[in-house]
């Protein structure tokens, strides 16, 4: 049988609001945002193997939504905010990897 990659998107949990003139890397999670993010993590942490693969945009409110999992992740520039799907697709290596890989992002 073939074994296929597993690949979760997970885009940040909510975040203020950003600033005319703000660095849009540094926002930050709400309360709510920590709360949602708590949320997920725990129905995450349920669902996924101990050998997920987790990779995480450099900006704060998407490590913030990571950490709420209390496992460890590598951040990755490709995943910022300005970041293409075709980097993403290098990045986890789709469709070529095998396991599981858990990326937390931004929208689109």
């Amino acid at each position: 049988m073939l074994k296929t990659m597993d690949l979760i998107l997970w885009r940040h949990a909510e975040a203020v609001e950003a600033a005319p003139h703000g660095d849009d890397m540094a926002r930050a999670l709400t309360g709510r945002g920590d709360k949602q993010a708590a949320r997920m993590a725990a129905w995450l942490d349920r669902q996924l193997p101990q050998s997920t693969r987790i990779l995480v945009s450099p900006a704060l409110r998407t490590e913030q939504t990571a950490l709420a999992l209390g496992r460890k992740f590598k951040s990755n520039a490709a995943l910022a905010p300005d970041g293409t799907v075709a980097g993403l697709l290098e990045l986890v290596q789709w469709p070529a990897a095998k396991g599981c890989t858990l990326v937390v992002g931004h929208q689109p």
